[in-house]
This record gives C-alpha cells, sequence and structure tokens, in this order.
C-alpha cells in the first residue's frame, strides 16, 4: 500500500470521528474548527505509526487500515481528554476529564499515570489475545477478540459513567456485543492479531455511534447537563456535517466488500 493511499485513508478515518463529534457537541459547545482539525491531526499522526510497522502494515488491507487509523484515532483521542486535556468541568454532568469516586482527577502526575495504565490495559488485552492458537478458526478468533475488547470497553464505561448514572446491564452489553460484530467483520480482512484488534475496536465503535447516537433522534450526549444546548442554530446547521459523515460510512461499505484492495 503506498503512503498517499495511507494518507487518504486516515484523512477519512479523522473525518469521521471529526464529523461525528461535530454534529453531536456543536448545539452545546458551538462549532470549533481547533476541535474538528484536531481530529485529522490526530489520524494523521497514528496513520504514521501504523506506516511504522513497516511490512505488516503494507500486506494489511485499506479497510483493515481505515478501521486501524480510526480505533487509534479515539484511543488518542480519549487520552488526550481524561488524561491530559484541562478544561472547566462545571459544564458537564459526566467529567470529561479522568475521575473517581471522590471526584476529578486533577493532578497532572496521577493523571498521565492513569493514561498510562489506560494505555498498558490496551496493549494487555492483546497481549491475551496473541495466546489464541493458530489453529483456531478466524471467525472464531474474531469473536473471541470482539468478545473481549468489547467486555474491557464495557467495564470501562460503567466505572466512567456507572457512578454518575447508575449501572445498566443494556448500556453494559451494548460493546460486547458490537464487538462480537465488530470481530468477525474484521477477521475477513485480517489474521495478524494486532490489526485484528484494531480493526474490531473500528468497527464497534462506529456502530455504537451511528445507531445509539447519530441516529437516536434528539439525541443528547450524557456529560452535558442540559438536555438542550443553547447554540440553538446548530441544531439546523449541524445537518451539513451528515452528507460528508454519510461519504465516510459509504467507504467503509465499499472497503468492506472488496477484502483484497
Amino acid at each position: 500500500m503506498t503512503t498517499l493511499t495511507m494518507t487518504a485513508l486516515g484523512v477519512a478515518a479523522g473525518l469521521h470521528g471529526a464529523l461525528y463529534g461535530a454534529y453531536k457537541d456543536s448545539p452545546h459547545e458551538s462549532f470549533r474548527w481547533r476541535r474538528f482539525m484536531r481530529e485529522i491531526g490526530f489520524a494523521l499522526a497514528t496513520t504514521c505509526l501504523l506506516a511504522g510497522f513497516g511490512a505488516s502494515a503494507s500486506r494489511q488491507s485499506a479497510f483493515t487500515i481505515y478501521l486501524s487509523v480510526f480505533a487509534l484515532t479515539r484511543i488518542v483521542t480519549e487520552f488526550w481528554k481524561l488524561f491530559v486535556r484541562i478544561e472547566p468541568q462545571d459544564g458537564f454532568r459526566i467529567p470529561t476529564q479522568i475521575h473517581c469516586v471522590v471526584g476529578v482527577v486533577h493532578n497532572p502526575i496521577l493523571r498521565l499515570l492513569l493514561g498510562i495504565g489506560f494505555i498498558a490495559s490496551i496493549y494487555g488485552c492483546y497481549a491475551g489475545f496473541t495466546l489464541i492458537p493458530d489453529t483456531v478458526p478466524i471467525a472464531l478468533r474474531g469473536l473471541l477478540v470482539g468478545l473481549g475488547i468489547g467486555t474491557a470497553e464495557a467495564i470501562a464505561g460503567a466505572y466512567k459513567d456507572g457512578t454518575i448514572e447508575g449501572f445498566s446491564w443494556v448500556k453494559f452489553l451494548k460493546s460486547p456485543s458490537f464487538g462480537i460484530i465488530g470481530g468477525l467483520i474484521a477477521s475477513g480482512h485480517t489474521t495478524h492479531v494486532a490489526f485484528l484488534l484494531l480493526a474490531t475496536i473500528g468497527s464497534m465503535r462506529m456502530f455504537l455511534e451511528l445507531l445509539f447516537k447519530m441516529l437516536v433522534s434528539n439525541y443528547t450526549p450524557g456529560k452535558f447537563r442540559a438536555l438542550t444546548g443553547p447554540f440553538s442554530d446548530w441544531y439546523r446547521l449541524r445537518q451539513h456535517f451528515v452528507v460528508p459523515y454519510a461519504a465516510t460510512w459509504l467507504l467503509y461499505l465499499l472497503l468492506c466488500s472488496h477484502p483484497n484492495w
């Protein structure tokens, strides 16, 4: 795969995340070019990271690279928001910075240590998945990877939101369920454990965001205190994000149906 192709896939993956974020948050925070471009910048940076895999990355399909870049971008974004960025928390019902039962963690060193633990937990999942024998059929391997990483995300989400919203089995089971779907899809495109994991995360996040946020009428992100955002014009203006967002989904379907690309 050429550098130009990987770069184009990186931009598309970053654009998907940026459009989603702008659509859901703009009525509450207004549209912010800085955050929109940040997502694309993170995507390009993770594309360079994947290029560092050399031969392993070059042998992957365009679909796998697209999803892997998106997954890595989401991981980097979450790391930035939870463990690095500092912003006032008054307007949020669920803090956007890492928090525990007693409140938001403000100590920068402790936040970074927790962030390292966050990355280590993802690597730990990967290390565990490498123990799955090669004799296990690839579809079953994808199912196990999806179930494993989906359950890990569900546990993290239950910790992050459950102390404020209360625990919900319906919400908890979403990530494992769509993790399995993502793993089965990814297993049709790669046998490399790292890329299988990343592609699974990518599909899982895309489906969860589409079905339970983008397509939900009058959806309000749970992190905000108010159900209706103060930037009411953006309830109308954000419709401009729908067509390019749909185009990134069209690219997903196109690449998924051509595993040899």
